[in-house]
């Protein structure tokens, strides 16, 4: 299954800190799925998102990243999302546009909400649930 992944409020914390449990998690989709990134820090290119995880990171997770891959979008994130294939998208903060596109491909039971604030180990509770 494809998951798209975003990165702040997601795989971060709003500090900017690692989110509880986010070795696990890494190394369950990276396992058993296809990540990839679907976030402002990636237009296409990995390179950038990588390499602002790495400061963020404890060395022990950068093998992680690479194995995560790039998207393209312009506007809206769901551009980047293939339809045709069974996803899920981690996001904290979708725009009303973009729950429009899932309903439309009748897909907006695929997002997964993300608020580390309110539930801080929901990446183990993702993982328990195996999405």
């Amino acid at each position: 299954m494809n998951i798209y992944l975003d990165i702040d409020g997601v795989l971060l914390t709003k500090q900017g800190e690692p989110a509880s449990y986010l070795r696990e998690f890494l190394d369950y989709i990276v396992q058993r799925h296809t990540p990839y990134w679907l976030t402002t820090h990636c237009k296409g290119d990995a390179g950038p998102t990588i390499a602002h995880l790495k400061r963020k990171l404890p060395p022990e997770l950068h093998t992680y990243l690479e194995a995560v891959r790039p998207t393209n979008w312009d506007v809206l994130k769901t551009d980047a999302i293939d339809f045709t294939k069974d996803f899920r998208w981690l996001d904290d903060a979708v725009m009303q546009s973009e729950e429009e596109v899932l309903q439309n491909h009748n897909a907006l039971h695929k997002l997964i909400s993300i608020d580390l604030q309110g539930k801080p180990a929901r990446l183990k509770e993702i993982i328990e649930n195996q999405l």
